[in-house]
């Protein structure tokens, strides 16, 4: 990856699993990563903490990307502190219903 270092990058769901992986590994690219978690901020601010501790930059935001005054509130704390959003990553879970459908539909 070039021309990644300095950029702002939001990894949705970033507090576990591939979102913190996600977060990790661009961070490491030199990228400045906002953490977005649901509700476990502890874990959230580890991943903000081991960024920070290898020399990188980091933010954690709570938002529930489902409501979009959430999302809107969680760009608007991005964008005072950094400017704005150059990379999204969508992580996040968003469970919904999977109707039937038929082969020429997909």
């Amino acid at each position: 990856m070039t021309g990644t270092t300095g950029r702002v990058v939001l990894v949705t769901g970033a507090s576990s699993g591939i979102g913190a992986a996600t977060a990790r590994l661009l961070a490491a690219r030199g990228m400045r990563v906002v953490v977005n978690y649901l509700r476990n901020s502890t874990a959230a601010g580890e991943i903000v903490a081991g960024i920070e501790a290898a020399g990188g930059q980091a933010m954690a935001v709570q938002a529930d990307v489902r409501e979009a005054a959430a999302v809107e509130n969680m760009v608007g704390q991005v964008q005072a502190a950094w400017g704005g959003v150059d990379v999204l990553v969508h992580n996040a879970l968003i469970p919904y219903a999977v109707k039937s459908f038929q082969d020429m539909t997909w």
